[in-house]
């Protein structure tokens, strides 16, 4: 059980309603079990690293200003070049641009040549936004610009200010300026093709219980942003993945193309936590290997009184579970111990709190001693249909660690990932299993220190392949 549970949950933390009430309720079908259809969510809260915005940003700049800047006016040639690197700043679905640059005037003469040179700071305003068909769009408009050093005129001895021209040089630069602006922000943005690449990974099913033949396979149906919020040293947003989480007993034959885009939308406050809503199978086989391998030849004892199990069998019958337990010692025979399965939500655990115990003697059942019915074998006889998630829960937070760590770039890409609690909301009674209505709680973070990785193709086959 624990192993199968285990399993369960680190499958789990790769894809994406929590209850208020503690204890599930149990239900018997009246026909036969149907999966439901189950809504899930992914969230993933992420980080990037200011700086390493600001150095692809200044890459693509850098590019752009050496290859489309060559500017003329009225016959003085003019360069353009950036003197410090420029800031980037999100704000919501706006980006602001700083950008130092040095500006050359020159002109050849019959006398000689004439030189101007000088320093601005100019901001940018880029407003952008994302269609329902995964279109990116940005706006970027040259807000203000501000003289560090007005450029002046150098004849001889004589420095004559030029900021008029200077002034006219920039105002006919502005739209290129703006563009080439326009062409970084967008360049950098440019998640299509990545968020393609996540929905394969997304909806590739997964096989969660080999024994059981279960396959889990989650179907994107919307994807939303948060907007861009920004603090000292990160950049943070939200996204989710919203979807049906498809159960099947054998692995789905249809192939996922990755062409068609979920719906896109802007959303302003996202819940940080993934929410994923299955259907878990308990399976009565596999209680019954548990129990067997941590009760069998183990004895309970009480005021001179003792029993030893021998065998046990667990099964359903109508909204209760029931074990059969054959026991020897103060009392040799078959124990039928019933009772209602409930999951304690505050205590994370899978038990039978109210136990009957009756003696079955060739299907006939006989009141149980009244040292069976109460006190300390009573209560260790509990332990029977008693299954902790509680106890395994760091063990499981370190296997999902490990999972992650395969993931993970050094100085590039980190994944985080933090187990909440399990929250099962219903039972429903089974002849060889029990479905449990579940709602498994993560928080997942990606922090991004490098953003050269989302151009690096390899990099992106490796993330898919693993």
């Amino acid at each position: 059980m624990k192993s199968s549970l285990s399993f369960l949950l680190v499958v789990f933390v790769f894809l994406s309603c929590k209850s208020t009430k503690d204890l599930s309720i149990v239900e018997a079908p009246k026909t036969k079990f149907v999966m439901p259809e189950l809504k899930s969510t992914l969230n993933v809260h992420y980080k990037i690293d200011k700086q390493a915005i600001r150095d692809t940003f200044n890459t693509l700049i850098d590019t752009y200003l050496a290859s489309g800047m060559e500017l003329s006016f009225k016959g003085v040639d003019v360069v353009i070049d950036k003197i410090e690197d420029a800031t980037v700043e999100f704000a919501g679905r706006t980006v602001l641009t700083t950008l130092p640059l040095g500006i050359s005037l020159a002109k050849e003469t019959i006398f000689s040549n004439i030189n101007a040179k000088g320093s601005l700071e100019l901001n940018f305003v880029t407003a952008m936004d994302m269609t329902a068909q995964w279109t990116l769009v940005t706006n970027t408009l040259l807000e203000h610009y501000e003289w560090i050093e007005e450029p002046k005129l150098s004849l001889g001895a004589f420095n004559i200010p030029v900021g008029s021209l200077a002034n006219s040089i920039i105002d006919k630069s502005k739209s290129e300026l703006e563009l080439q602006i326009d062409k970084s922000v967008n360049e950098q943005l440019t998640i299509k093709d990545k968020v393609l690449d996540l929905m394969k990974y997304v909806e590739k099913p997964i096989a969660v219980d080999t024994v059981l033949n279960s396959w889990v396979q989650v179907v994107p149906e919307k994807i939303y942003m948060s907007e861009i919020s920004n603090n000292e040293k990160w950049t943070t947003g939200n996204v989710t993945v919203q979807g049906r989480t498809k159960v099947t007993s054998s692995e789905p034959t249809d192939k996922v193309t990755g062409l068609n885009l979920p719906v896109f939308s802007w959303e302003e406050d996202l819940d940080d936590t993934s929410h994923i809503n299955m259907v878990i199978d308990f399976g009565f086989d596999r209680m019954n290997e548990y129990v067997e391998a941590n009760f069998v030849n183990k004895t309970f004892s009480n005021d001179g009184k003792e029993i030893t199990i021998k065998d046990v069998k667990i099964f359903s019958e109508g909204e209760n579970i029931v074990s059969l337990v054959d026991v020897k010692g103060s009392f040799t025979g078959t124990l039928r111990l019933t009772g209602k399965p409930i999951f304690d939500n505050s205590k994370q655990a899978f038990y039978v709190d109210d136990l009957d115990i009756k003696i079955q003697t060739k299907n006939i059942l006989h009141k149980a001693g009244a040292w069976l019915l109460k006190g300390k074998i009573k209560n260790q006889l509990k332990q029977l249909m008693y299954f902790s998630i509680e106890d395994n829960m760091e063990s499981i937070q370190e296997q999902i660690d490990a999972q992650l760590s395969r993931y993970a770039i050094k100085d590039k890409l980190d994944l985080n990932a933090d187990l909440k609690r399990l929250v099962l909301d219903k039972f429903v009674m089974d002849t060889d299993r029990i479905h449990a209505f579940t709602t498994i709680n993560i928080y997942l973070e990606t922090v991004i220190y490098d953003m050269s990785l989302f151009n690096a193709p390899a990099v992106n086959k490796t993330l898919l392949r693993n």
